[in-house]
């Protein structure tokens, strides 16, 4: 099922499979992700859970946005995603494992599970970081929206998305369908959305670790995924948090979890539903 939600940030895209009477699950997408990322996870995880996907504000197939991004304005995406569904298990990727643990804080009643994927390499603790990758999209910014920003991301945009991709994956392969990497990519406000993210990226980080200080975890299953064959310190620090956290290798990946290794991502997900019943 395919809908659009109301949110204070416009229009955001959902999407959702399983039975209505079932666990939720809401996966949450990387920066510059869509919610076709997600397709082989869905797959794997309806018979188990009624699993919601999501485009944030200006992303994927959701409205343009009407807010800048912020930690607090993605807790409310993800609260207005949940609707009425009295909790959830969250899976975050890369960028967005920080608005799945800044919900679980804020409103820890109505988390089940955590499953962070490959989070970004930032130690708790360390405060608001330098980042040259958002320092550039600060300056792209002023570009996009300009006559031949825009041409080009209609024109080449779904060829940035499939380079980004390729790139973070181990079999540099995009599987996502020609024409949905066309339609959503060649939109000059998802290129907006995306950089505006990515430009807000040092704040999102000193934002959750002010929170780290306030609010504690709730006590649910709490993964950390960490792609290909080395545990990073950052990561295990992170599975930390919580007395109970693990940091889990998932080999046979690169970045994309969701894209190389979506069983992995999958077992992560059952594995929490299990404990949480069992709790």
């Amino acid at each position: 099922m395919r809908t659009t939600i109301t949110t204070g940030a416009g229009g955001v895209h959902v999407t959702s499979a399983g039975l209505a009477t079932d666990p939720v699950v809401v996966l949450s997408s990387g920066l510059g992700g869509a919610w076709f990322d997600w397709s082989a996870t869905v797959a794997l995880l309806a018979g188990h859970a009624r699993v919601v996907v999501f485009d944030r504000p200006g992303t994927g197939d959701s409205d343009p946005t009407s807010a800048d991004p912020t930690l607090a304005r993605e807790v409310e995406v993800l609260e207005a995603v949940l609707g009425d569904a009295p909790d959830a298990v969250l899976v975050g990727h890369s960028m967005a494992t920080m608005h799945v643990e800044a919900f679980a804080r804020l409103h820890p009643d109505r988390v089940r599970a955590l499953v962070l994927l490959d989070p970004d390499p930032e130690s708790p603790g360390a405060g608001r970081p330098f980042d040259l990758s958002a320092v550039v999209a600060r300056w792209l910014q002023r570009l996009v929206p300009r006559g031949a920003g825009a041409a080009f991301v209609r024109r080449h945009g779904h060829l940035v998305r499939r380079w980004a991709v390729e790139g973070a994956t181990l079999a540099r392969f995009d599987p996502a369908p020609e024409a949905l990497v066309k339609d959503v990519y060649r939109r000059p406000h998802v290129a907006r959305a995306v950089l505006a993210e990515l430009a807000a990226y040092p704040d999102q980080v000193a934002d959750l670790d002010d929170l780290r200080a306030t609010h504690p975890l709730p006590e649910v299953p709490f993964d950390v995924l960490t792609a290909g064959r080395r545990l990073w310190p950052e990561h295990a620090a992170l599975a930390r948090l919580a007395p109970w956290g693990r940091n889990v290798l998932v080999p046979g990946s690169r970045h994309m979890i969701p894209v190389d290794r979506p069983d992995a991502v999958a077992m992560a997900v059952r594995d929490a539903l299990r404990a949480s019943r069992a709790a």
